[in-house]
């Protein structure tokens, strides 16, 4: 099976092209474009250097989230595009997930990522060896001292978010290695390889976790006190 995988939920997106459970071709994006007007002509120039057309692809596989608004709107629409046009599978895959595969911990592991706010998006795994990680929550959004305070001995965290937060952790807590703290292409495509696909490549969509700061001012503004329903 080829996968053609992307990642956008950072600010320096990637691209993968996976076969038959290996790793063929790794793309950085470059950090400054961010729209599915630039990520179209990267595939196409990823999929020339490997040789392969995209009518040979089987799967596209991108992360929905969470992530930031733009850059999973740009991953997503694109898969999108990519599926319903060429008639191909589609598998959206959570960005946690796709971080938590790229650890070489066994035991508990902790991934976080930016929720804004001094908040953050948080799962927590169950790693062994050989195995694909076992999520043992949803994902939750959490105050980011008070996650810090309740991590336990003997775990393990990695996540973007930790390029702000490694120096308030208490000293029990393991940090994973910086190299593995951004989602990659090939982890999505890893994840994907696996995964089921979607119904239909249209009813593929990005899992926020959480409003934009524009909605909720929205509601607030529709509801100011919503205490006082009935």
């Amino acid at each position: 099976m080829r996968i053609l995988a992307i990642e956008t939920t950072e600010r320096q997106g990637s691209i993968a092209l996976w076969e038959s459970g290996t790793l063929q071709y790794y793309h950085l994006l470059p950090a400054e474009d961010r729209s599915a007007a630039t990520l179209a002509p990267e595939i196409k120039s990823v999929c020339a250097k490997q040789g392969w057309a995209l009518g040979d692809i089987d799967r596209f596989a991108v992360t929905t989230g969470p992530g930031s608004f733009t850059g999973l709107r740009v991953g997503i629409v694109t898969t999108k595009t990519l599926g319903y046009a060429l008639s191909k599978e589609v598998v959206g895959i959570n960005t946690l997930d796709a971080i938590a595969i790229q650890s070489s911990h066994t035991g508990e592991l902790d991934v976080v990522m930016d929720a804004q706010r001094n908040e953050v998006f948080s799962r927590r795994y169950l790693l062994k060896n050989g195995k694909l990680p076992k999520a043992l929550n949803e994902v939750c959004i959490i105050d980011d001292q008070q996650w810090a305070e309740q991590l336990p001995r003997g775990i393990k965290v990695t996540g973007p978010v930790l390029k702000k937060l490694k120096n308030t952790l208490p000293a029990h807590v393991q940090i994973e290695a910086e190299v593995n703290w951004a989602p990659r292409a090939e982890s999505v495509a890893h994840l994907a390889a696996t995964a089921s696909p979607i119904d239909s490549p249209l009813k593929l969509m990005p899992e926020y976790f959480r409003k934009s700061a524009a909605e909720e001012k929205l509601a607030h503004t529709n509801n100011p006190n919503p205490s006082n329903q009935t």
